[in-house]
């Protein structure tokens, strides 16, 4: 009997290592508005405060040459979604609202299909046409928990219906979305479903609405101004570009005259974005799924941010359409590693690497590739 305890216990422990393998991952997809790639910490800039994302980066693999694919909010969260470029999504502003059939594929529905819970907070982007109906519609009822609004939003929370219960405690919208993670990320851990969360925050896309909170953070900051900034710098552009709101936004919006100011602004809003993904990461280790749970962190567009006398983004130039990426799989023997990978990534990789965590097969319409294998070889 004796001589039949080590060989139980190693049974054991190796059954409960299949099973740990076999467990599909949960998955928390964050999502910044108009965050351009040198925001943070990580990515070498040394005037802002962001660490949060700092950690998450030193956890994880940064991507240094990840770019949406159309720089504009509507259609990079329906690329996002979809994993297709714009003109098969058929998903822009005056384009028209995201057919029915075509959500249907998204990684969201093909999740929850999966055995997935989902759940989504924040800005949505767009609204999805279906046949008997007038108007295109949120798909609210597509998710296990709701917290998305319509259009822009609100960075009110007592003004967003769906966040309206958070609004006592958190005014501001933004640490609003970190609660309603962490609300879910307790819930969900209760039961024997992985999960996917999905939060698309509204900072710090304009109106500049920082949250009074911060106001101490960046006070008086000065900031170092890109290489590449102001009207000398982009002169080469195309005149095309000098016709559009863009380039008069350069001086309407601040950057010409009031640089310091703006960019506080600007930064105090992506800070508060770190906060809140401070307070997701917390709840994930606290209700015990951290180990098995997927951070995603990146950005629907950049923000030209003064770079070559513009502002704003839609303008296929580096800083509209580079962005930051971070992704973190605590299962992953290159985590903690600090490194960092230089390949080429789009948006639409979003959904086939969220697909392939979940063992779920990728549709051929989808013009994405996984992420998965440059975590193995970040040089890949």
């Amino acid at each position: 009997m004796k001589s039949r305890i080590p060989f139980l216990v190693v049974f054991l422990a190796a059954s409960v290592a299949l099973l740990a393998k076999d467990r599909k991952p949960n998955i928390v997809f964050l999502l910044a508005d108009d965050q351009t790639f040198y925001s943070m910490g990580c990515y070498g800039n040394r005037d802002v405060k962001t660490p949060n994302m700092d950690r998450l980066a030193r956890d994880g693999m940064i991507f240094d040459n990840h770019y949406d694919t159309t720089a504009i909010c509507m259609a990079s969260r329906a690329n996002i979604m979809t994993g297709m470029f714009e003109y098969k999504a058929g998903c822009n502003f005056e384009h028209g609202d995201m057919r029915d059939s075509v959500w249907k594929k998204t990684y969201p529905m093909l999740l929850r299909e999966a055995g997935y819970q989902t759940a989504f907070a924040g800005k949505f982007g767009f609204v999805v046409s279906r046949a008997g109906q007038r108007r295109g519609v949120l798909p609210e009822d597509d998710f296990d928990r709701w917290g998305g609004g319509p259009g822009q939003t609100s960075y009110v929370t007592a003004k967003n219906k769906s966040m309206a219960k958070y609004a006592k405690e958190y005014p501001h919208a933004t640490r609003s979305y970190g609660a309603f993670g962490a609300d879910f990320i307790r819930d969900a851990s209760k039961g024997d479903k992985p999960f996917c969360l999905s939060i698309s925050f509204k900072a710090p896309h304009r109106p500049t609405t920082p949250d009074p909170a911060f106001d101490h953070v960046y006070a008086g900051k000065k900031f170092t101004k890109p290489k590449n900034y102001g009207r000398q710098r982009g002169e080469h552009f195309a005149l095309q570009s000098r016709q559009g709101r863009q380039y008069e936004r350069f001086t309407s919006w601040g950057y010409s005259d009031r640089y310091d100011e703006v960019m506080a602004i600007y930064h105090q809003q992506i800070y508060a974005i770190d906060v809140a993904l401070g307070m997701i990461r917390k709840a994930l280790k606290t209700h015990g799924v951290a180990d098995n749970t997927v951070v995603i962190y990146t950005s629907d567009n950049g923000f030209l941010c003064g770079s070559h006398g513009y502002g704003s983004k839609v303008l296929p130039y580096e800083e509209a359409s580079r962005v930051p990426l971070i992704v973190f799989d605590p299962r992953h023997q290159n985590s903690g590693k600090k490194l960092r990978c230089r390949a080429l990534t789009g948006n639409v990789d979003f959904a086939p690497t969220m697909l392939e965590l979940a063992g779920v097969s990728v549709p051929k319409n989808m013009d994405g590739r996984s992420l998965l294998p440059l975590l193995d070889d970040p040089g890949a």
